[in-house]
């Protein structure tokens, strides 16, 4: 069970990361997100981004009874809320928590529509790790025209960027490591549009929860 849940953080981790809404940047879309992790296990999410709020549902496999399933990023507030649709209750996180989530924001997002990798680059400066990014025309990702950035280090990992200029987003991310271990994201079925406000309520028909008690609940404990 304690894997099942650091697999299910981990997974949030990357598509909040990926989906989090930066206060100058309007767009608002609803997305399938082809999750391919290291192991090459893939799966799909489904990823809804608001105005500064983010919701992502997974579906569980048949072993997980009371799995965490929907997870919602407050923005603004800087709460995250993980939530078990089928028992109704819901976990919020406070900001501090989980400030790595929002430091990741700009990674997806970028502040430079005319450089989108030049904060990847700062990153991996400030990792010790140097990285060259160039761009490499212009391709199509769900039916989308993007901007193809290739990016390599003296290390051996390398990878390329998809950057949406009209959703100022990377619609996909593929990633090599030095060993050869893929990873990363592609958005699918992309719709653009306001997204609807109950999306991004916790409270509606929820109860909270407090960890110890989604613990209980996740491992039938106290049942």
């Amino acid at each position: 069970m304690r894997a099942l849940l650091l697999r299910v953080m981990g997974t949030a981790a990357l598509v909040v990361a990926s989906a989090t809404v930066l206060p100058a940047q309007k767009p608002e879309f609803s997305a399938d997100m082809k999750l391919l992790e290291g192991n090459g296990r893939t799966e799909i999410v489904k990823v809804y981004l608001g105005n500064q709020r983010a919701r992502i549902d997974r579906t569980p496999a048949p072993e997980e009874t009371n799995g965490i399933s929907s997870l919602i990023l407050d923005f603004d507030n800087q709460f995250l809320y993980l939530l078990v649709p089928k028992s109704k209750v819901y976990l919020r996180i406070a900001g501090s928590t989980g400030m790595a989530f929002y430091q990741a924001a700009w990674m997806f997002r970028p502040s430079s529509t005319k450089y989108p990798c030049g904060q990847w680059i700062s990153e991996a400066d400030r990792r010790g790790v140097t990285l060259r990014c160039t761009q490499a025309g212009e391709d199509h990702v769900s039916a989308r025209i993007t901007q193809k950035w290739d990016a390599t280090s003296p290390e051996g990992a390398h990878g390329s960027l998809w950057y949406d200029p009209s959703l100022n987003f990377f619609v996909k991310v593929l990633r090599t490591s030095k060993d050869g271990v893929e990873s990363g994201y592609e958005l699918q079925n992309i719709n653009e549009g306001t997204q609807p406000e109950k999306l991004f309520d916790p409270y509606t028909g929820y109860r909270e929860f407090s960890i110890n008690g989604l613990l209980d609940l996740l491992t039938g404990v106290g049942q």
